[in-house]
């Protein structure tokens, strides 16, 4: 135990901390939060394994902008890291070894982590984050005081209990045994979306995907069984602004479910910021009214059908898609940078066209036209200012819709901007074709070609 302490110890300390290394550090966090059944660990260790990999990729994509092969390249040093301690977590020393690596973690780079998510709220101007980051900040401290409550209520009826918070269906809080301090709140995506949109009118969505399993034990007939699953829009914004992670748990009896998790410390980090952003009176009541008002879901024949994807593509997985093949949008574009940083805030994506002019792209993600517009041209005279060194600047406003206010609001402009729609289809391979005329991709569903205009056949 004591080797494989010392051994995560060094790992932490020239992997992570002496270069920096947020990706790696972010992998060992997710890592911890998903260990904490023994008996499913070592009983589904290969589902484990494979589920380790998929809630990684998800929270390396959202929050570091990595393509997969990257992904693969930070992966392939943890797994090092891991093979470099072939009894670590055995089963004679899981225990000691996962209270090794939370406490390791928690006394050595948390400051880390949190300075981090500091730095990335200084800098947050988008709408949707700031009303993200507002009913959080507003709404956590309900469910605190619901579980206080309840949790006093339970000890009323049983003087034996002795927990302080009570578990809620959505928002279990999750504290140390040892300190009776919060550790993590652990939040019901499913539940704050659609709260979420109700009240800021958004349309956060949800990405459901299937994963294949099969039982432990022995078959003489191999049984495989197919589950869906759900990341979540709202998960993932929070993601990217260094505010949570995307986790996993899987039980003794080999059931798997997708969590989310807010640290207490990156909570504490959030607090100051809670003035400076949209405040929401009478957030309980509010929460009420519209759990009073919600509707039953009404049957439908998606519910019946066997889809990989059954919700509409999320501006994240537009920008994740334009960042992979910039050239969707123009013919020998590049990319510069991703959440490019400035000192008026975070471009979505900067690239240079093919004769080195630079182009400001931004997501409309639900923005007003006036806003967006407002936000890529601040960005654009920044750019202009700094970056260009004589040449032009351009920007490309990514929409979902066609929007008349935009068309309008962009002709005043003393930058040139245009707009690219993107509705139900993200610029994916799969969502691309080509004209057979002058070869520029075009959306699926396009009718003519964006350039030429040349009709398509099929």
């Amino acid at each position: 135990m004591d080797n494989n302490r010392d051994l995560i110890e060094q790992f932490v300390d020239s992997s992570v901390l002496a270069k920096r290394d947020y990706t790696l550090l972010d992998i060992l966090w997710v890592f911890s939060y998903c260990l904490p059944s023994k008996t499913g660990y070592h009983k589904h260790e290969r589902e484990f394994k494979k589920w380790l990999g998929t809630t990684c990729k998800r929270n390396l994509q959202k929050r570091h902008n990595l393509l997969v092969p990257q992904i693969k390249e930070k992966m392939n040093i943890f797994i090092e890291s891991l093979n470099s301690m072939p009894d670590f977590l055995s089963y004679e020393t899981y225990d000691e070894d996962t209270d090794s690596l939370d406490k390791i973690l928690m006394n050595r780079t948390s400051r880390m982590l949190a300075e981090n998510t500091e730095e990335r709220l200084k800098v947050i101007s988008s709408g949707l984050d700031t009303q993200i980051l507002s009913f959080v900040l507003n709404y956590i401290p309900e469910k605190i005081q619901e579980s206080l409550h309840k949790a006093e209520e339970h000890r009323a009826r049983d003087e034996s209990y002795s927990d302080k918070y009570e578990l809620l269906l959505d928002f279990p809080i999750r504290v140390n045994e040892e300190t009776g301090e919060i550790s993590y709140f652990e939040i019901d995506t499913k539940e704050w979306t659609y709260l979420f949109n109700v009240m800021f009118a958004q349309e956060l969505k949800e990405y459901r995907f299937k994963k294949i399993s099969r039982p432990s034990g022995l078959y003489l007939i191999s049984l495989y069984e197919q589950h869906e699953y759900s990341f979540w829009q709202f998960g993932d914004e929070l993601v990217k602004l260094g505010i949570g992670y995307w986790v996993f748990y899987v039980s003794a009896n080999g059931n798997v479910s997708i969590d989310f998790i807010i640290p207490k410390f990156i909570y504490d980090v959030m607090q100051p910021y809670k003035e400076k952003l949209p405040q929401i009176e009478g957030i309980s009541d509010k929460v009420s009214q519209i759990a009073k008002e919600r509707v039953k879901d009404e049957w439908a024949l998606g519910d019946l059908e066997d889809t990989e994807v059954v919700s509409e593509v999320s501006e994240s997985e537009i920008e994740d898609s334009i960042v992979s093949n910039p050239g969707v949008l123009e013919e020998g574009l590049g990319v510069v940078g991703r959440q490019y940083p400035t000192s008026v805030g975070f471009i979505d994506i900067l690239c240079k066209d093919k004769d080195e002019n630079l182009m400001v792209v931004e997501l409309k993600k639900g923005s007003g036209s006036y806003e967006v517009v407002g936000q890529i041209q601040k960005y654009m005279a920044w750019v202009h200012e700094n970056l260009a060194k004589g040449k032009q600047v351009r920007g490309i406003i990514v929409a979902k819709t066609d929007d008349k206010q935009l068309e309008y609001a962009i002709k005043g402009s003393k930058f040139p901007i245009e707009t690219k729609i993107f509705g139900p289809e993200a610029p994916i391979p799969e969502n691309i074709k080509y004209c057979n005329f002058c070869r520029k991709p075009n959306r699926i569903s396009a009718k003519y070609c964006e350039r030429c205009g040349k009709e398509f056949w099929l």
